[in-house]
């Protein structure tokens, strides 16, 4: 009898994984278990899921941001069955992961056969191309386990160690980086391959199998790689080829750090921020809720230099806020005036940014009597207004900043706030 392995990362199990959900298999057929709930944007907690199929997986990320995986075989290669991982908050850290705990989010795992390779020689699998819903900067490719072995009883084996190469990218070709783990594999620009092919005893995370996080660094709606396998055989006669690929991703987020009673706000990293840039915080843990950084700890620069004076009781304040946007966006701002710890629908200014802006205006009704003193203001932009309805929550795009502001009791007047130099 033939058997067949899968890895997944530290653990070796024969053709299954805890908590594998086997959605799609070669007959067309799917299990009275195939498949999760339809995919639906999270709410304000977040969500993380994946649907898969022998032609594609659509997973949905924390933040909000959809991601489809078309697959397209290459030579007589088939899918012989298609599974998802659902998330898992209690995941185990993984040592071959950046962030280690990259396992709480959803993923699919993958069964190819069928490609043709000859002992000794490479060939080729399929192509992956994953397809954002947004543009996300520098997302990262987890995988927690790739390679083939199938054998028999007698001690004939196929090995089929695996390569991972990067084809192109949309608007333009991003590039690999190492990021975690692929112990025995080389991370190039352009690929990942193993340092070295053998006969190896038995099979484990950097023998055959790779694991490891790999950083896909360029902001993209689009990234296509192909898969290939490499042939190291034990014996003279040959076993049916066969490669798993077990993937998560991760993207980067930017997150609020105003005090903990005004809520947490998270946003997936894009091509549109406040201010000239944006830097990803929590970069060492993955989330699958919207969290906050410690009180005025984030660098922001939209807005820079002491607190920002509101003077204009019963007037109008205006604030000036440079952009960068890639995209036409939504950006919308509160101001805590009542200095109650929260900010509340009534002290929501909101305007729309035009594709390559380079600012946009907010203004404010000021209350007539100011409760003098430091409160803070939250500036948030998102590709639409979904994103930027509520000051807590996910936003599948864009950039969140605090800022303290000082109210002070003058006379009625009219204010106005220059952007950061």
């Amino acid at each position: 009898m033939a058997f067949r392995k899968i890895l997944v990362c530290t653990a070796l199990a024969s053709a299954s994984v805890p908590g594998l959900v086997l959605t799609a298999r070669a007959d067309g057929e799917s299990p009275a278990s195939a498949g999760l709930p339809g995919l639906a944007a999270p709410a304000d907690g977040g969500s993380s899921a994946f649907t898969n199929s022998a032609a594609t997986a659509v997973g949905l990320t924390p933040s909000g941001v959809s991601v489809t995986v078309s697959k397209t075989m290459l030579g007589k290669s088939r899918v012989a069955s298609a599974a998802v991982l659902p998330a898992n908050p209690l995941a185990p850290d993984d040592e071959y992961l950046f962030p280690a705990n990259a396992k709480v989010t959803a993923g699919f795992v993958d069964l190819y056969e069928n490609f043709t390779v000859k002992p000794g020689g490479w060939g080729d699998v399929a192509t992956l191309t994953f397809t954002f819903t947004r543009p996300v900067r520098d997302p990262l490719l987890h995988i927690f386990g790739m390679g083939g072995s199938s054998g028999d009883a007698t001690g004939r084996r196929d090995d089929f160690w695996p390569a991972i190469d990067l084809v192109s990218g949309t608007p333009a070709k991003p590039a690999f980086s190492a990021a975690a783990g692929f112990p025995g594999y080389r991370v190039t620009a352009d690929s990942i391959e193993p340092e070295r092919v053998y006969l190896a005893k038995t099979t484990t995370c950097g023998v055959v199998y790779t694991c490891g996080t790999a950083k896909v660094n360029g902001t993209v709606t689009s990234f296509t790689v192909k898969l290939r396998a490499r042939d190291v055989r034990h014996g003279i006669i040959g076993m049916s080829p066969q490669l798993w690929a077990a993937v998560k991703l991760s993207l980067t987020e930017d997150d609020s750090d105003a005090p903990a009673t005004y809520g947490a706000a998270s946003h997936a990293i894009s091509d549109s921020y406040l201010g000239k840039s944006v830097t990803a915080d929590h970069r060492y843990a993955v989330s699958l809720t919207p969290r906050a950084l410690p009180s005025d700890t984030d660098d922001d620069d939209a807005l820079t230099g002491s607190p920002v004076p509101i003077t204009s009781a019963g007037g109008n304040f205006t604030v000036k806020i440079p952009v960068t946007a890639g995209s036409a966006a939504s950006v919308a701002g509160w101001i805590d005036f009542d200095r109650n710890g929260r900010f509340d629908a009534t002290e929501r200014s909101v305007a729309n940014v035009a594709k390559d802006a380079s600012t946009v205006e907010l203004n404010w009704p000021v209350p007539q009597t100011l409760q003098t003193g430091p409160t803070w203001m939250r500036l948030r932009l998102a590709a639409d207004a979904n994103g930027t309805a509520l000051p807590t929550g996910w936003a599948d795009s864009g950039e969140v900043e605090d800022h303290q502001v000082q109210l002070v009791q003058l006379v009625q007047a009219e204010s106005t706030v220059k952007p950061a130099s």
